[in-house]
């Protein structure tokens, strides 16, 4: 029973290390730009991870759903709470979108009052909002994982930012002209593969265990 528990409690958790991997580079990476940029980054970061709280929750109520219903060998409820979930996510991730897209310096602005962690702050809600809903998407199929008692393909899913973000991001550091906003655009690049990857995988292992 340990080992089954571990075998799903310890990727997911490694999720959230890579997560932490991700934001100490970009920190990193950011450095020459100076604390308001800093800052600025820090107070969005902070703002979108307020308002992604409704599609985590909507991924938090999937996994027990799916997997009540994988137990009970309700193969067609299952699919349908990884299609209602889907959706779902989706329209609160648009709607969060708008918002970001239409006021992103009052935002910001709750939380600082310095013009230049405004703008950095700004610039960054308006480009990462294009993520909402393949962040969403991202939740979900993590949901589902988690209820089909398989977390590592959600551990692979994250992994493969360390990849398509960092290393170009890295690699664009290193050139003369590199803009803050290049992070941000290569940050929405790498989110919608890793939403296609995620699918990719939920999908795969409802074949796989819903056959079995």
């Amino acid at each position: 029973m340990w080992r089954k528990i571990l075998a799903i409690g310890l990727p997911a958790g490694g999720e959230f290390l890579i997560m932490f991997t991700i934001f100490s580079f970009i920190y990193f990476v950011i450095r020459p730009f100076g604390a308001s940029a800093q800052a600025g980054f820090g107070v969005g970061t902070r703002v979108m991870q307020a308002i992604f709280l409704p599609a985590m929750a909507v991924a938090f109520a999937v996994a027990p759903i799916v997997g009540q219903n994988f137990g009970a060998r309700k193969k067609e409820r299952v699919r349908q709470t990884f299609r209602s979930a889907a959706l779902f996510s989706a329209v609160l991730m648009a709607l969060v979108m708008i918002v970001c897209l239409w006021r992103p310096a009052v935002l910001i602005g709750i939380f600082t009052s310095e013009p230049e962690a405004i703008s950095v702050g700004s610039g960054y809600l308006r480009v990462i909002s294009w993520n909402c809903i393949a962040s969403g998407f991202v939740f979900t199929c993590s949901g589902v994982l988690q209820g089909l008692g398989n977390t590592w393909p959600s551990l692979w899913s994250s992994a493969s930012r360390l990849v398509t973000f960092m290393i170009p991001v890295w690699w664009l550091s290193t050139h003369p002209g590199f803009t803050i906003t290049q992070i941000w655009t290569v940050s929405v690049i790498s989110v919608t593969l890793q939403a296609l990857l995620s699918g990719t995988l939920a999908l795969q292992q409802m074949r796989v265990r819903l056959a079995a």
